[in-house]
């Protein structure tokens, strides 16, 4: 499943590391003629004009977008929320993308922290659901992988 937003976002983050990239490079070149200081400064004003574009809690959305294309998902699967200090953030991406569905896979210590989070930043808990990645095989088989998962919607 494609989408326009986590497409944009892709092609931001990508541009950003080019920048930083080419930035490295001219560090390792004063590095090398013994410019530390130089080095340094450069890095650090990069990094003061250059903001990384987005927030983790955006990131973790823009992953679990990746990921669910890498395992051909049939659905928006998040395998791993946010912490609790991201959630807003996160929530408001996958708002801002269009997504109005997802199914919670997440099986960690944090779960139920996730789901109220979740559901404090506008997400409605629904039923059970589960999740089947074609692209994703059980060990030794072509089964596809499947995941037991909770669906959320906007509330």
């Amino acid at each position: 499943m494609k989408n326009a937003y986590f497409e944009s976002m892709y092609k931001e983050v990508r541009d950003y590391q080019e920048k930083k990239e080419a930035a490295k490079k001219q560090r390792s070149k004063l590095f090398d003629e013994e410019k530390y200081d130089e080095g340094t400064a450069l890095m650090k004003a990069f990094e003061e004009e250059n903001k990384f574009p987005y927030t983790d809690g955006a990131m973790k959305a823009y992953w679990a977008y990746q990921n669910m294309n890498y395992r051909g998902s049939d659905c928006f699967e998040v395998e791993d929320l946010p912490w609790p200090k991201d959630m807003k953030d996160f929530a408001d991406t996958l708002r801002e993308a269009g997504i109005d569905a997802i199914t919670v896979t997440d099986q960690s210590t944090g779960l139920m922290d996730g789901i109220y989070g979740l559901s404090e930043n506008g997400w409605k808990m629904g039923g059970l659901k589960t999740v089947t990645r074609k692209d994703d095989h059980r060990f030794g088989t072509d089964e596809p992988e499947t995941k037991n998962g909770i669906e959320f919607t906007i509330a």
